[in-house]
């Protein structure tokens, strides 16, 4: 089954060429059905040739259509008609049938009617025209026949001729096409030529040329390969019958080499005595498998070739190198396929220059098709360098006690380089020296530089911060880098002790005046204390500002901070010297001045002695009675003292009084009844007696008072006072004490509840901790004496006595509360 639809394919396609075929009729809409069929149908005497309608069912139903002969010569005949097909819907089917033409049929063309009608539509009828030609047989021959070769060459027009013979009985006017897959460009070398075809009017056995010509295009990325090319197919169409002869010829590329240069890098920059490399990129652009040649000339700075240096693979000039690297010459490129290659090129030991290569390049066998590119280097020197720095001791730095500094510099250029250092910007109180002589530093090398000293200028307060900075210079006198180190200057403690004064009272006390100064150049401080090699009554006077122990009549130690620089201090102290030893001595005192911020550095000790005399020789000495000057003042200055306290608690005390008496007389007066209020005073009782000088009474007659009874009486009493209420029952006291018990126990819970509540705060963290400004003082060691005090003639002051308190004003009761009445 499979091989019968093949055949009839097959026999279908062999007869085509003698139908002309084309659409005479289609679906339009409001159409049930659709119709194509040729226009042209082409018989021979006694032949049947095969043609065809087209149906197509637009219905959305099956639908039976039927094609019929209509109207038909006598000369023609139908085969296999009437023919019936049933469609499914939008289905095409294309209903082929054969017309047949008589023998004694003459040669001209009869119009055929068919038509077409519907099981659907019974009124449906459809005609389809054909023209059906009855020809005679036609015979054209080319002269070659087959495929025919042909060689040519790139960029040629290559012309191509081929004969033809008619061979019919019938003079014939035949129709040429040239087909071809490729983009060639092509034409016709004849007159009668009309949109692409060419036309030639050939008689009955007569022979005639086909002429046309063919544009070869160029070989280009090695296509076409040598050998291969295009084929091209000459087709006549006969003017008789329509039947068509054909002739192909293919058009051969011919041997083409050549070389391109595709990509290349035109120059690269080299540091001094660098090598460095370019790619350049060749092709075989030609159509066979081919060998490179690739040379390098050197060029001078005007683009000609240097004098005496021919194209080779390496030269040598001036100090440049310049080799090639990656030819590969000895090994075959295939067509299009491409290779890098590497010029390199070596530098002089220079800091400028530049060097031009050519680079030449051409196919074997087309030396005459060579390709040149220019390429070079540059050298370029950079310089460029990085500086660090090692210090020691300069960030505690004092007047001549220089730091020293190690400066390294590390050459990040690209070639050698000559460094030196020199001082940039540095802070007013400091100053650097740097080390004179250069250093040669190869490129990536790392060299130290000598020592550079940085000393801080006198009279520079301590912490004094600054910078230095140091510059790099490199051959050029070019600033490369800098670098800054942060210096700062030491704190100097240097107290100095001045004039000493020592003096001996007229009551056996020694009084020490010391001169402190402060010449170091930080605000510093002191602790001054006292010793005695007796014990005897001794203290210092401490200045305004120091600090020293609470609570202490006579203290024996004292700090001062914050003591400017230059300024000068007066420390005071005194002892009272033994008088009740049995012997004769001296008295041994040190005074100690320590530095508060170098203890250990700064400390000063000055001993002062006095000789006091025994008890045996005490009564020797002369009385010089008691000192009641100095007693008046110490006696005022505690009037002064004590005079505002004083007279502050006497002005309280008063209003207090006061107002107690005012409050107890208000009190006495709200208790006494109406009847009791008594206005006149018990002094003065005798006024009772006196006689008064009454005035004179006036006589006035009033009308007698309106009687009324004594229950009316009653009843209005009541009507303007209102009802009388019963008195209450006193509160029972067993239920007072119980509330008063129960109001106590809640006042306790409360209070307990807010304890538990603070007690809560506590452990959970909330404590109150002492704020970290606050500095405990040093502790020091104490070391207990027995002190024995003897003042016979009651110089020194009395400790002032501590007086038991009591109360000169009645309180308040504590028993009840009581409103605050107090008045003014």
């Amino acid at each position: 089954m499979r091989w019968g639809g093949i055949a009839v394919l097959l026999l279908l396609h062999l007869m085509t060429p003698v139908i002309s075929a084309g659409p005479i009729d289609s679906g339009r809409e409001g159409e049930i059905v659709g119709i194509a069929a040729p226009s042209e149908a082409i018989v021979h005497p006694n032949e049947t040739v095969s043609t065809y309608i087209t149906l197509h069912n637009l219905l959305s139903v099956n639908q039976e259509l039927t094609v019929a002969v209509n109207d038909m010569p006598a000369v023609l005949t139908a085969v296999n008609l009437p023919l019936s097909e049933v469609l499914v819907p939008n289905h095409l089917k294309q209903l082929a049938f054969g017309i047949t033409a008589d023998a004694s049929a003459g040669y001209t063309t009869h119009q055929v009617e068919f038509s077409i009608t519907s099981d659907y539509d019974s009124s449906f009828l459809q005609s389809v025209w054909m023209n059906v030609t009855v020809a005679p047989y036609s015979n054209l021959k080319f002269g070659s026949q087959g495929v025919t070769e042909l060689t040519v060459d790139e960029k040629v027009r290559t012309g191509v001729a081929v004969n033809i013979t008619n061979n019919a009985s019938f003079a014939d006017n035949v129709t040429f096409d040239l087909y071809s897959q490729s983009g060639w460009n092509w034409g016709w070398s004849m007159d009668t030529n009309e949109q692409g075809n060419a036309y030639l009017n050939l008689e009955t056995d007569s022979l005639s040329y086909v002429y046309l010509w063919v544009d070869v295009p160029a070989v280009i990325d090695g296509a076409p390969l040598e050998g291969t090319g295009p084929r091209f197919t000459l087709t006549g169409i006969s003017g008789l019958d329509r039947q068509t002869t054909s002739w192909a010829f293919d058009l051969l590329m011919n041997e083409k080499r050549n070389v391109s240069i595709d990509e290349f890098e035109e120059n690269i920059e080299l540091a001094p005595g660098e090598d460095g490399r370019l790619n350049v990129t060749v092709r075989n652009v030609g159509n066979i498998p081919n060998r490179v040649n690739i040379t390098l000339q050197g060029l001078d700075m005007s683009g000609n070739p240097l004098t005496g240096y021919s194209a080779s693979d390496r030269f040598n000039y001036s100090g440049w190198t310049v080799a090639l690297f990656g030819g590969l010459e000895e090994i075959d490129l295939l067509p299009n396929e491409s290779r890098t290659i590497e010029i390199g090129i070596q530098s002089p030991v220079e800091f400028s220059g530049e060097m031009n290569v050519e680079v030449q390049v051409f196919a074997n066998g087309a030396e005459y098709m060579t390709k040149t590119v220019r390429v070079g280097a540059t050298i370029n020197r950079t310089t460029n360098a990085t500086l660090t720095s090692v210090e020691s001791g300069c960030m505690t730095l004092k007047p001549d006690v220089p730091c020293a500094s190690n400066i390294t510099v590390v050459n990040t250029g690209n070639s050698y380089n000559t460094f030196s250092l020199r001082v940039g910007k540095v802070t007013d109180e400091f100053s650097a020296i740097v080390p004179q002589n250069s250093i040669l530093v190869q490129a990536n090398q790392e060299k130290t530089f000598s020592a550079v000293y940085i000393n801080v200028r006198n009279q520079t307060l301590a912490f004094t911060q600054g910078e230095v900075e140091l510059e790099l210079i490199d051959d050029t006198g070019s600033v490369l880098n800098t670098v800054t180190i942060q210096v700062r200057a030491a704190p100097i403690v240097q107290w100095s002790l001045g004039a000493v004064e020592e003096d001996i009272g007229p009551n056996n006390r020694l009084s020490v005046v010391f001169e402190v100064r402060n010449d170091g150049n930080a605000i510093d401080g002191f602790v001054v204390q006292l010793q005695s090699s007796h014990s005897v009554p001794m203290g210092l006077i401490p200045p305004d500002g120091a600090v020293y122990e609470e609570d202490v009549q006579y203290p024996r130690s004292f700090q001062l901070n914050g003591v400017p620089l230059g300024s000068n201090l007066t420390l005071r102290a005194w002892i009272d010297l033994p008088t009740n030893q049995t012997s004769n001595g001296t008295v041994y005192i040190n005074t100690t001045i320590t530095s508060i911020f170098e203890p250990e550095g700064q400390m000063f000790v000055y001993t002062s002695k006095a000789d006091y005399i025994g008890t045996p020789w005490q009564n020797e000495a002369v009385d010089e009675g008691r000192n009641w000057g100095e007693l008046g003042a110490t006696a005022w200055a505690y009037t002064k003292a004590w005079s505002g306290v004083v007279f502050a608690i006497i002005f309280s005390g008063v209003i207090i009084y006061k107002a107690l008496i005012v409050r107890q007389q208000r009190l006495d007066d709200k208790g006494l009844l109406p009847y009791q209020d008594i206005k006149t005073d018990a002094n003065d009782w005798m006024k009772q007696y006196a006689t008064e000088a009454k005035p004179q009474e006036t006589v006035e007659i009033t009308a007698a008072p309106q009687q009324v009874s004594k229950d009316e009486f009653a009843a209005a009493f009541r009507r303007k006072s209102g009802n009388t209420t019963p008195a209450q029952e006193p509160v029972n006291e067993e239920l007072r004490v119980a509330a008063s018990l129960i109001l106590d126990v809640r006042s306790e819970q409360a209070t307990l509840q807010k304890a538990d509540v603070l007690l809560e705060q506590i452990q959970t963290g909330a404590v109150a901790k002492p704020h970290p400004s606050n500095e405990s003082l040093p502790v020091k060691e104490h070391q207990p004496s027995l002190t024995v005090r003897n003042d016979p003639h009651g110089v020194m002051p009395q400790a002032p006595q501590e007086v038991e308190e009591v109360a000169q004003v009645p309180l308040p009761s504590v028993d009840k509360p009581s409103e605050d009445d107090l008045e003014f």
